[in-house]
């Protein structure tokens, strides 16, 4: 992605970040700009926005299509909720992708190239969802519908057992911004970001 989409994006998202007015919000961006890759970092290592600033990408992604879905479902929610959902439920993926040299034979010659890799240690070891809950709450508090939102994002993909299975269907009923947001998601995902080969 070049450059100058990179800043945009990041002036975007900081902008709506601030405007939540959330105590510790300054100390968020701090940390996002000074102390992690999160605005050059992918969004994956191999699949979706898997290039350099995918990551920001994908939260914008998801903050347009949970906004969308929302209004569609004329389901009320507050605008900050809306925002930290949206641009903090991948936080955890901020200094996580590594960048690692390869090699391949291209008409019969070797060529490195590079790949993204996943860091193996992450300084939080809790699976996605709970480690972007744990990070998020070092630096602003969080409401109890957006723990929710960002520990249910993954849908059935965020946890192998029964009771997380069964805890996603209730919460899905009585919160269906859960399963919105779940699809808010799937759809920058899967239908609004490339993949670099």
């Amino acid at each position: 992605m070049p450059n100058e989409t990179i800043n945009e994006q990041k002036e975007l998202f900081i902008n709506l970040l601030r405007s939540t007015n959330r105590e510790g919000i300054e100390d968020l961006i701090d940390f996002l700009e000074n102390k992690s890759d999160f605005f050059t970092a992918p969004a994956s290592s191999k699949f979706h926005n898997n290039f350099e600033g995918g990551l920001l990408d994908h939260t914008l992604n998801v903050y347009k299509n949970f906004k969308k879905l929302l209004e569609m479902k004329n389901i009320q929610m507050e605008e900050d909720s809306i925002i930290i959902t949206s641009l903090c439920h991948d936080l955890c993926k901020a200094n996580y992708y590594i960048k690692e040299s390869r090699n391949r034979k291209v008409d019969g010659k070797w060529e490195a190239y590079d790949v993204w890799s996943t860091n193996k240690n992450p300084a939080v070891p809790l699976p996605h969802s709970p480690r972007s809950v744990r990070m998020l709450r070092k630096f602003i508090s969080i409401k109890f519908q957006e723990e929710l939102i960002i520990y249910y994002h993954m849908g059935p993909y965020g946890g192998e057992d029964y009771e997380y299975r069964n805890l996603l269907q209730t919460v899905n009923e009585k919160h269906p911004e859960t399963l919105l947001f779940y699809a808010a998601d799937l759809i920058a995902s899967y239908l609004d970001e490339e993949k670099e080969v």
